[in-house]
Parts: structure tokens; C-alpha cells; sequence
């Protein structure tokens, strides 16, 4: 990924009119999944137990392109964890209309939806986590808001049949090339 955030950004501008249009105007902060992810971004994050007790904490790095080939955003969000586990989530999603996402994750699958609401980006899913998959698989539910242009805080929610298993509450910041 040589090319720079910016190059990405317009190149992703000019080949998605919709995009575009669907810009706020200056001052207005909105996140927006296909611009901010252009690039390079690192962060920090802490996850929880339900009760709101501090599991671990971990470092966030994330680096995407836009394939205007195929119209989409590709981009691996790595969490490197104090306790030394690494894991790595390989997505692709793609802005549709009235707000709303398509995205898929390696492990999750595809046809996840996200979505817009207000100035917030919000994404639920599936994701196997160790042996809980299928109908064991967890539920993800993450929200993320503009801080400042180049600074995001995100919230995530995991749950399995509606019982709270912990959260993380993480920014991330774009890194300029």
C-alpha cells in the first residue's frame, strides 16, 4: 500500500461519485468508514468484562487502500494485545445508498451491514471466536465517532444470545504519509 492517504482518498472521490456527494460540508464532523480508513491509523485500546472491570488493553494499527477496480475499501485492522495475542481482522466493504455499508471480514463472513446513524458509523455482526461459531458465535456491535478529522473513538459491544461478554473502547488516529 506505497500509495499515499491522500492519493487513495482522491482516487476513491473521483471513482465513487456517490462518495462524494454524501461529503458533509467543512466543520461538520461525520465519520465516514471509506475515507478514514484510507491509509494508515494507530490507536489504543481496553477491553472489559460486563462488569466494567479492565481485561487487557492493546495497541490498534490499521492500514487500507481503495481497489477502484472493484469499488471497494480493503483494509487489516491488527490488535496487539498486552498479554501477547495478536489478531487480525481483513475487511472490504463498500458504501451504499441512504447511509448504509456492505462490508465482510475474514472470519465473519460477508453481507454484514453497517451503517449510518447521525454523524456515527455503527457495524453489528457474527464473529467466531475460538470453538464458538455458528449459533455460539459471539455478537459484535461497534460504534464509531469523529472526534476530529483525523482522530475516531470506537465502542464495542460483544454479546452472545443478548448476554453481555465484555466491550473495547479504542481510538484510532490517522497517521499522515
Amino acid at each position: 500500500m506505497a500509495v499515499s492517504a491522500n492519493a487513495m482518498r482522491q482516487e476513491a472521490l473521483a471513482a465513487t461519485p456517490q462518495a462524494a456527494a454524501q461529503l458533509h460540508p467543512p466543520g461538520v464532523l461525520a465519520f465516514e468508514p471509506e475515507l478514514f480508513f484510507l491509509g494508515r491509523t494507530e490507536g489504543a485500546g481496553v477491553q472489559r468484562d460486563p462488569f466494567g472491570r479492565i481485561v487487557r488493553r492493546c495497541h490498534i494499527t490499521t492500514e487500507g487502500g481503495y481497489s477502484a477496480a472493484q469499488g471497494v475499501l480493503r483494509f487489516d485492522e491488527v490488535f496487539a494485545y498486552d498479554d501477547g495475542e495478536v489478531d487480525v481482522w481483513r475487511w472490504v466493504m463498500q458504501p451504499g445508498r441512504e447511509g448504509r455499508y456492505v462490508a465482510a471480514e475474514s472470519k465473519a463472513g460477508a453481507g454484514i451491514s453497517g451503517e449510518r446513524q447521525g454523524d456515527d458509523y455503527v457495524i453489528a455482526f457474527r464473529r467466531p471466536v475460538g470453538r464458538a461459531a455458528g449459533v455460539f458465535a459471539p455478537s459484535f456491535r461497534s460504534r464509531f465517532t469523529l472526534l476530529s478529522p483525523d482522530l475516531a473513538l470506537k465502542r464495542g459491544t460483544v454479546s452472545l444470545f443478548g448476554v453481555p461478554l465484555g466491550s473495547l473502547t479504542a481510538v484510532h488516529r490517522r497517521i499522515s504519509d
